[in-house]
């Protein structure tokens, strides 16, 4: 049988007023609530409870019989008692909150009470108490300030600040933007109007981007609390805000962007500077040398220490017009992001041959050997692959001892053309490979040849043409081995 929604509590006074035939139509209209409902004696001891009180808290209606409310439910009693207390004083208490457990084994409840003195004839008769359980509101509540912090941490993370305004005036802002206004609290930014941080020249297109809802970033000059000016990155959105539309910005410090920025404009005028000098101050009066020697090496009247000291002057005009490509290749490479490069069809082996016969002609007593193998054709830069093998052959040629030979190698692929340059004398320490292509190292022993950046330029041409340059050294000797893919990455 279902249970009863109102249950009687025999020996109640509240019988002596309530005919039998009444009972059904008084459960129901105490049932029609929805709420837990007691009938107190003067003693606070339920009379008659109804079923959604049961329900509630999980005790059958026998539990309550003769008992003080307090001791039924005893781990409420501390904060019902002074309700209790206040009800028999004559007290209506109304939508007083009760956190706690009413039965073992029910969970913790948050619960809403009230009570009224009920009177007969004048006299206190007992108390009403009724209790609507409010836990699921409660948890959902809970819920939802855990959801609402949680976006608010993911709003944090994704920008440097926001706050949300209507026409300018700022109505809520987060602890991340006050700080980074030089603010302790949110609270110092409430009610004031967001042109107080904007820089004076700013102003005008701030406003205007706020009075035409502009949903694109622009940027801002901030000026903090401390007089400090930042700049700003802003996007602003429509939101619904307590039942209005409103604007809700987002803001990102872009002042490591900014630096970032002049960095690469100064290192931009830099290069600029540095190339003229190199290019053309230096380049000039070099050409001027190279000129009046080559002039004095034509004149059929000079003497033979005169021709040695203008034999001289011209080495030493070569040497430095090599310094000068070198030191233009490195800041190219450092300051342009890599080697510029001009592919075109080449035949590998025919431009390795002529690096290799113009080194046979300064180096007459060494031994240079050359071998080929597959197909040796692909887009090169013709210039800098012959920069690279002279670099590599020179290198090679100028640390290991003059008796021994030195082997060139070209295989051809089917992804590219690898070129290896080896000498069986040669050794290279191992720990020094990780540094070998490094700028301004002029090995071991130092070469007044360079500026010590011959490898590391070298390295930047195989990278150019998408290619690599590596080296393998062991007691057996030293090999460079360059691999160049057919078709140059940056044709």
């Amino acid at each position: 049988m279902p249970q009863s929604l109102f249950h009687p509590l025999p020996g109640g006074p509240m019988f002596a007023v309530a005919p039998e035939e009444a009972w059904p139509f008084l459960g129901a209209l105490l049932n029609a609530t929805g709420c837990g409902i007691a009938l107190l004696d003067r003693e606070l001891r339920p009379v008659w409870v109804n079923g959604a009180l049961t329900a509630l808290s999980g005790l059958e209606p026998r539990a309550y019989l003769g008992r003080p409310l307090v001791d039924v439910w005893p781990k409420v009693a501390f904060s019902l008692a002074p309700l209790l207390a206040r009800a028999l004083s004559g007290e209506s208490v109304v939508e007083a909150p009760l956190t706690g457990v009413l039965a073992a084994g029910s969970g913790e409840k948050h619960l809403r009470v009230g009570l009224s003195p009920a009177h007969q004839a004048g006299v206190l008769a007992g108390v009403v108490l009724w209790v609507r359980d409010e836990t699921e509101r409660v948890r959902e509540e809970a819920r939802l300030r855990e959801r609402e912090a949680h976006m608010r941490s993911l709003a944090d993370v994704a920008c440097d600040g926001h706050f949300l305004h209507e026409n300018g005036v700022v109505l809520d802002a987060n602890r991340a933007l006050a700080h980074l206004l030089g603010h302790d609290s949110p609270r110092e930014l409430i009610g004031h109007h967001l042109v107080e941080w904007v820089a004076p020249e700013y102003r005008p297109a701030v406003m205007s981007a706020v009075a035409r809802g502009v949903e694109t970033p622009y940027e801002v000059m901030c000026v903090r609390r401390d007089g400090q000016r930042i700049p700003l990155e802003v996007l602003g959105k429509f939101v619904t805000w307590e039942g209005r539309q409103v604007r809700l910005a987002a803001i990102w410090d872009i002042s490591g962007r900014k630096a970032a920025e002049e960095r690469a404009e100064r290192t931009e005028h830099f290069r600029e500077q540095l190339l003229g000098v190199v290019g053309h101050d230096l380049r000039s009066p070099l050409e001027s040398i190279q000129s009046g020697a080559s002039a004095l090496q034509r004149l059929e009247n000079l003497e033979e220490p005169q021709q040695r000291l203008v034999g001289h002057v011209a080495q030493a005009a070569r040497r430095m017009e090599r310094m000068i490509h070198e030191l233009l290749d490195f800041t190219r490479a450092r300051l342009s992001g890599g080697l510029p490069v001009r592919p075109e069809p080449l035949v590998l082996d025919r431009l390795v041959e002529q690096v290799l016969e113009e080194r046979r002609q300064v180096h007459p007593g060494r031994t240079m050997l050359m071998e080929t193998q597959g197909d040796l054709r692909g887009h090169w830069d013709a210039g800098r692959i012959s920069q690279l093998a002279d670099t590599l052959l020179g290198s090679v040629l100028q640390h290991s001892p003059e008796p021994t030979p030195v082997w060139l190698k070209l295989v051809g692929a089917v992804g590219g053309v690898t070129l290896s340059i080896r000498n069986d004398s040669l050794t290279v320490p191992q720990e020094e490979h990780a540094t070998l292509f490094e700028p301004f190292r002029r090995g071991r022993p130092a070469s007044a040849e360079g500026l010590g950046l011959g490898l590391f330029i070298a390295r930047q041409v195989a990278v150019a043409h998408g290619g690599r340059l590596t080296v393998e050294s062991s007691q057996g000797g030293t090999r460079f081995v360059v691999w160049l893919p057919r078709e140059s990455s940056t044709r």
